[in-house]
Parts: structure tokens; sequence; C-alpha cells
């Protein structure tokens, strides 16, 4: 993206080179043929016209180039946060063993609901497995999606990759 946005303000640069360009092969041929016609003074009042045209012109292309030329400086310095992104503190999240075995069954699994939970867990109700996924929910170690009338609890990798899980030792 970077080098088509460098490319466009390039092909803009050298179209305002070509304009300014013009304009002073016009300003030449305009005083040359003054020079040649008898009737001068008209003509000298349509030079001074074209002159007057011609800062105008070169002063709202100074502006766009310096305009170009500060969209450039802000994309170049986006770019380079980008490259350098600031290492972001990563947080601690203690879990339980058993809290533990239920995020790797939730990755082998991909998806897992309460019930599921419950019979790998094997608790006698839904509810202490509602309520242990739910936590890890709050502390942001799993996603939640409600599905109909159950809700499924999913493990990104990606969205945990900030969170260091220390669980006790085995």
């Amino acid at each position: 993206m970077k080098k088509g946005v460098e490319k466009e303000l390039q092909s803009i640069k050298e179209q305002i080179q070509s304009l300014s360009n013009s304009n002073s092969n016009v300003k030449e041929l305009v005083v040359e043929k003054a020079k040649v016609e008898e009737t001068g003074a008209n003509l000298l009042a349509l030079v001074k016209f074209v002159m007057d045209e011609n800062k105008k012109t070169t002063l709202v292309l100074k502006g766009i180039s310096d305009n170009l030329a500060r969209i450039e400086s802000d994309l170049n310095a986006d770019y380079a946060a980008e490259e350098n992104p600031v290492q972001e503190a990563v947080r601690e999240v203690p879990i339980s063993e058993l809290d533990a075995r239920i995020i790797q069954h939730i990755q082998i699994k991909g998806m897992s609901c309460a019930d599921d939970i419950k019979q790998q867990m094997n608790y006698r109700g839904r509810n202490a497995a509602s309520a242990r996924l739910n936590r890890m929910y709050k502390q942001g170690l799993l996603e939640r999606h409600q599905l109909g009338h159950k809700v499924y609890y999913k493990y990104d990798a990606g969205k945990a990759a900030k969170t260091l899980i220390v669980s006790p030792p085995q």
C-alpha cells in the first residue's frame, strides 16, 4: 500500500511540475508575440493578466505540493510506527489445575458449552461448569458465543497472546 501511495504522490508531483513548465512556455510565447505585433498595448495587458494568473497558479501549486509533502511525512511516520510497535505489558492470570484442563479441552474441541465441561470433569450439575466458564470469560481467557439456548466458549490464542497463564505445579 505504501508503494502505491508513493507512486501516486510522485505522479502528482510530476503533473504539478509539467503545469509549471507549460505556464512559463505560454508566458514566453506571449512576450515574443507582443514584440512582433504592432498593437502591443492590448497584448501587454494580456501578458500582464497571464503573468498574474501564473503567480496565482504557482501559489496554489506550491500549497498543494506542501500539503503532499506533509501527507507523505505523516504516512512515513505511520509506517515507521507500525514497523516498530511498542511492546505492551503482559498480564499474569493465575488459574487452577482444573481450569487449565478445561482450557485444554476447549482448545482440542474448538468450542464447548457447560454440558460438555460437566461431562468432561464429572460434575453432577451444570452450574459449577457454567460458573467456571463464566469466570474464565470475565478474566479474558475465553470468548463467549450464544448459539440458540446454549452458550459456547472458545479459546482464542490471539486474544490471549498478551496474557500469561500461570498454573500451579503438578
